[in-house]
């Protein structure tokens, strides 16, 4: 069984009470980081090394967290680092583009970075949700439900309502109660997670244009977080995991 590693998580003495709540902790934290890596930028790019010794210091607790160049990839990634033993999760992993012009890390790509960041407070804040990536991947379902996470929820395909629910009923029928269960769950805290990280980051890609106004050449905005849908696709979630529950409950 993999379990969350202190060095992966924070403390009940810092996080507790509604995930609401610890949402708000995590913003919370965003937004303190934003401060402090915001005053970096002296050019248009900061060094990984900055960064990652910036993010460090604005994380209580002994957190184990390394952020690395994305290869070949776009945008940015956060995921989690087992430990040796392969039991347990013992930090967090973070990825970011690079290209042939710029090695580090660019202050036009703070919707990206401040995305990520939100993610992995989030993580940190909600270890009962990693647990249940956890739990999901070792009996396999993650795999068996990841495909049709992607290519009906998160994706910025035009959403057809009662397609969607076609489609998901669907699919359940697939899995046993207690699966339909974890895996609507899942999909519900992801997609608010995603919706939040995605309104975080361009929140800070606009301030932190107002606050270096000669480092940028014209001001960029985005807007993606609206294409996802995802208002729409948590409530079709949320109405579906109601029902698989109270019907297990009188089963």
């Amino acid at each position: 069984m993999i379990k969350v590693l202190q060095t992966a998580k924070f403390p009940l003495k810092i996080c507790k009470g509604s995930y609401e709540e610890r949402i708000a902790l995590a913003k919370d934290f965003n937004k303190k980081f934003f401060n402090e890596i915001s005053q970096k930028f002296k050019t248009n790019e900061i060094t990984f090394d900055v960064f990652t010794k910036t993010l460090k210091e604005n994380t209580p607790e002994k957190i184990q967290i390394e952020v690395n160049e994305y290869g070949t990839k776009k945008g940015g990634c956060t995921s989690f680092k087992l430990n040796k033993n392969k039991n347990g999760i013992e930090g967090l992993l973070m990825f970011f583009e690079t290209n042939s012009y710029n090695k580090g890390i660019r202050l036009l790509n703070t919707d990206i970075t401040l995305h990520e960041t939100f993610h992995y407070f989030s993580h940190l804040a909600n270890p009962k949700h990693t647990a249940r990536v956890c739990k999901m991947y070792e009996k396999g379902l993650l795999d068996k439900t990841e495909k049709f996470y992607n290519e009906n929820l998160y994706t910025k395909k035009e959403i057809n309502i009662n397609k969607l629910k076609e489609n998901l009923n669907q699919f359940l029928k697939d899995f046993t109660m207690q699966d339909q269960i974890e895996f609507l769950q899942n999909c519900k805290y992801r997609m608010i997670e995603e919706y939040n990280a995605f309104e975080e980051g361009y929140k800070y890609l606009d301030k932190i244009q107002d606050e270096h106004p000669n480092l940028i050449c014209e001001k960029i905005y985005g807007n993606e977080k609206e294409e996802y849908n995802f208002p729409e696709k948590i409530k079709i979630v949320t109405d579906k995991l109601k029902e698989v529950i109270d019907k297990n409950r009188k089963s």
